[in-house]
């Protein structure tokens, strides 16, 4: 069982264009429309692998009741709160020479008494479950809270325990609080340049990477991925440290590719597989969502062949620091 929590749901609208020119007009044709939100599309990519999944959050407004009725349609379940206010859209522009816009609302608050409701509701979906779910924490949150993650993470310790798997994919001052908790998320994934926004640090390259791997803010986190494009990624698991190299693709849309990523993890680990097989469908789930036109889709087709062309190198402890 995986649950994602995503606080932040879209409605998504992907544009693909020859040209996109700021201050004229831009001709485009009819868009892609899906629902978005990093937890949704981490849901839907360990759903199409096989997982058994249910997707939690908030909805608000006309906007949260178009997406609620998109999620009917979706191959998981959902567990949507209604709040005030109005689901966010974002709009996403391709030109050919694959240069990408995005246009993102800030979307409904999550004041305390909302963010008490999710985290409750999660706490006890959870409880109801035979096995305890791989639970995903999943994107932003138009929230005044800038430790609401570092508060769900302690709260799903105190009340599930402290063996529960609890993945995070967020960045910037809810990363860094969330990392000074006592108690950590298992699961981070942060890509190269919030990596080194994380450490305050300039890092580029993957060997730099693997330097900063045993920085005192990650102690404690079993299992970190840094995607770092096109070169892709760093991941430390325990002790071990792997250099993952990916096969070449004809990109249509990398939009999502991080949350497909996060949802291969998911689905991987609610499945027992080992670290080397988790790598290749996190990645592999990356890389066939940027296949797609839509955003947070994978072809289980495009998985199963791509994984096998992932070429993954535990790096000598010469490189430990």
């Amino acid at each position: 069982m995986i649950v994602t929590v995503t606080l932040n749901p879209s409605m998504d609208s992907i544009y693909f264009t020859d040209t996109f020119t700021l201050g004229e007009m831009n001709r485009c044709s009819n868009p892609i429309k899906a629902v978005g939100g990093k937890g949704i599309n981490a849901g839907r990519t360990a759903a199409i692998l096989g997982g058994n999944v249910t997707t939690m959050g908030v909805l608000a407004g006309l906007n949260g009741e178009s997406i609620r009725t998109a999620l009917e349609q979706e191959p998981f379940q959902t567990i949507f709160l209604p709040i005030a206010g109005e689901s966010r859209n974002a709009v996403t522009v391709m030109d050919r020479k694959k240069n990408q816009t995005e246009i993102v609302e800030l979307g409904p608050e999550i004041t305390a008494e909302t963010a008490k409701k999710i985290i409750d509701q999660v706490i006890d979906f959870s409880l109801e479950q035979k096995k305890r779910p791989i639970i995903a924490l999943c994107g932003s949150a138009n929230t005044k809270n800038e430790r609401l993650y570092h508060d769900y993470l302690q709260q799903l310790n105190e009340q599930l325990g402290s063996n529960i798997k609890v993945l995070t994919d967020i960045s910037g001052k809810q990363l860094r609080n969330a990392l000074k908790s006592p108690v950590k998320p298992y699961f981070i994934k942060p890509n190269i340049h919030e990596f080194a926004e994380l450490l305050k640090a300039s890092i580029t390259t993957k060997n730099e990477v693997i330097k900063q791997l045993n920085h005192p803010i990650l102690q404690g986190i079993p299992f970190i991925l840094v995607s770092c494009g096109g070169d892709g990624a760093i991941a430390k698991y325990q002790e071990q440290i792997f250099d993952i190299t990916l096969p070449m693709i004809d990109v249509i849309n990398p939009t999502g590719s991080g949350d497909a990523t996060v949802g291969g993890v998911a689905f991987a680990l609610d499945q027992g597989f080992s670290i080397e097989e988790t790598l290749r469908y996190a990645m592999a789930c990356g890389m066939s969502n940027a296949l797609e036109q839509a955003v947070g889709y994978v072809s289980i087709e495009n998985v199963a062949l791509l994984k096998n062309n992932i070429i993954i190198r535990e790096v000598s402890e010469m490189f430990h620091v």
